[in-house]
C-alpha cells in the first residue's frame, strides 16, 4: 500500500504530460471529409511521406493508445488518492476528545439579601400604554 503512495507524485506528472499529448491529438485529426494535409495547409497532393490516409491512421492509433493511458493513470491515481484519505481519516487526532468545560455565569442573589450586590432595577419602558378597545 505504501508503494502505491509512492507512486502518487510521478503518476501526477505522468498524467500531467499525457493530458495536454492527448487533446493535441484529437485536435489533429480531421472531421468527416476533411483531409490532415489541407487541416495543416498543404495542397491536396495526393502523394505525402505516408501515403494516402497514413497519417489519420497513425493518428487514430496513436489517440487509442494515449486515451488507454490517460484512463488507467486516471483509475490509478483515484485508488491512490482514496487509500490515502481512507488511511489518514482519525490520524490528525492524537487524543480523544474530551467535552469542553464552559464557565457559567454568576447569578446575581435577590434582592434583601445579605452580600447582594447593588444592581440598579431595570427601567420602566418609555412607550406609551396602548389603549384596550372594550
Amino acid at each position: 500500500m505504501e508503494f502505491l503512495l509512492v507512486l502518487k507524485v510521478p503518476l501526477i506528472v505522468f498524467q500531467v504530460v499525457v493530458s495536454p499529448i492527448l487533446v493535441g491529438l484529437i485536435l489533429l485529426q480531421s472531421g468527416k471529409g476533411d483531409d490532415l494535409g489541407s487541416a495543416l495547409g498543404g495542397g491536396g497532393g495526393g502523394g505525402s511521406v505516408l501515403g494516402t490516409g497514413g497519417a489519420s491512421k497513425i493518428l487514430v492509433k496513436a489517440t487509442v493508445i494515449f486515451a488507454v493511458i490517460f484512463m488507467i493513470n486516471s483509475i490509478a491515481l483515484a485508488k491512490i488518492f482514496k487509500l490515502e484519505s481512507s488511511s489518514s481519516i482519525g490520524a490528525s487526532v492524537s487524543e480523544p476528545l474530551a467535552p469542553a468545560s464552559v464557565p457559567t455565569p454568576p447569578v446575581p442573589a435577590p434582592e434583601g439579601v445579605e452580600g447582594a450586590p447593588d444592581v440598579p432595577p431595570p427601567a420602566p419602558s418609555a412607550a406609551p400604554a396602548t389603549p384596550s378597545n372594550p
